[in-house]
């Protein structure tokens, strides 16, 4: 098998006459951890049915593994789905959900009893619910019936598993330790996750890859580390943790100018004295005494958020700036914001339209 195990081309879908996705290519690659991040109706969810073959695409097409998939149902494919909402068969103890696709394919794929129960022994065991085998659904917490939800998915050994915001219905603290759960079980197993969600933080703790999506279209792809440090638009950057977007000019190669100051930066190959917008994420300020090169204002608000403190900064000019520290400074205090060149991003000014949630063409499903 090719490294490249599914890839889409061209592929475009409409509901009701709107256009949900638009001419979407993606390489999905074998054994990697996918993470589908955007807002409702972005086209996230629409991309993950399309390949599992819930929805068929308007045009192009789905390939897996070299071969065209379009004409191919669910249930062909070497695929399995997990939802949010568990979809466990009540009447049924946890051993038989479990069992369940084994003995749907039991005389296609030869397997035995014994088979049978050394494959949900070990798929119990993967997602530390050993000894549940008796219980039935209702008796199970949430999480618990998310876990029986996957082994049953991977009991059948798929190739890949989708998974479609599995993790939405759990408590914070419980969804945390899912997320870790999640990754070690994917390395376990070496195979391909591809995980839809709109909780940055939670495609930033499980990707290997982050697909950026928005109004139907990819606005970035690439790793967490990358997508978060070097961001490619105004949307990106705001969905993608905290910043601070604010409007600028690029005046020459390493120089630029906004909130009134002029900086050293290490962007280049943008147009003299461009309009841009420049990023600047909270953690990268340093407060520092007030200097006349700096941006200067005054603290007005302060929050303890655990590890690090959220400080608003306003200076005179009225705009406000997010700073985050471990180390607070007093409400009212007059400060500088001192920023290296490196933390500070220039991009291309957006078209405005791109920088905002969709507000119509939502997913049914989402």
């Amino acid at each position: 098998m090719s490294d490249c195990l599914i890839r889409l081309e061209h592929i475009r879908k409409n509901f009701e006459n709107k256009e949900v996705l638009k001419s979407i290519n993606l390489t999905v690659h074998d054994k990697e951890f996918v993470t589908f991040l955007g807002p409702s109706g972005c086209g996230k969810t629409t991309t993950l049915r399309i390949i599992g073959g819930f929805e068929s695409p308007d045009s192009g097409t789905v390939y897996f593994d070299g071969k065209a998939i379009n004409d191919t149902p669910p249930h062909k494919r070497p695929v399995n789905t997990v939802f949010q909402r568990y979809a466990l068969f009540t009447h049924l103890d946890v051993y038989e959900n479990v069992a369940f696709g084994l003995r749907v394919n039991q005389k296609t794929n030869n397997l035995t009893e014994k088979e049978i129960s050394r494959r949900v022994s070990e798929m119990l065991a993967l997602v530390n619910l050993e000894g549940y085998e008796k219980r039935v659904p209702s008796s199970l917490s949430g999480g618990e019936q998310q876990r029986v939800a996957i082994a049953r998915s991977l009991a059948n050994r798929p190739q890949v598993l989708l998974l479609d915001e599995p993790l939405g219905a759990l408590d914070l603290k419980l969804r945390k330790e899912m997320q870790l759960e999640l990754k070690k079980i994917q390395r376990e197993l070496g195979i391909t996750f591809i995980y839809v969600t709109h909780d940055q933080e939670e495609a930033l703790t499980m990707s290997d890859t982050i697909v950026v999506m928005n109004k139907g279209s990819i606005q970035q792809e690439g790793t967490p580390i990358g997508i978060y440090n070097e961001p490619v638009n105004a949307f990106v950057a705001d969905f993608i943790g905290e910043s601070n977007i604010v409007p600028g000019v690029i005046h020459r190669d390493f120089f630029c100018s906004f909130g009134g100051k002029q900086f050293e930066c290490t962007d280049q190959g943008f147009g003299k004295d461009e309009e841009v917008d420049v990023v600047i994420r909270p953690e990268d300020f340093k407060i520092v005494p007030p200097e006349e090169k700096l941006i200067c204002g005054r603290i007005t608000d302060l929050v303890f958020k655990g590890v690090h403190y959220e400080m608003t900064v306003e200076s005179p000019d009225g705009a406000h700036w997010l700073v985050h520290s471990t180390l607070p400074e007093a409400v009212g205090a007059d400060v500088g914001l001192q920023v290296a060149p490196f933390d500070i991003h220039i991009m291309k000014k957006s078209l405005g339209e791109e920088q905002n949630p969709p507000d119509e063409a939502k997913e049914a499903e989402e």
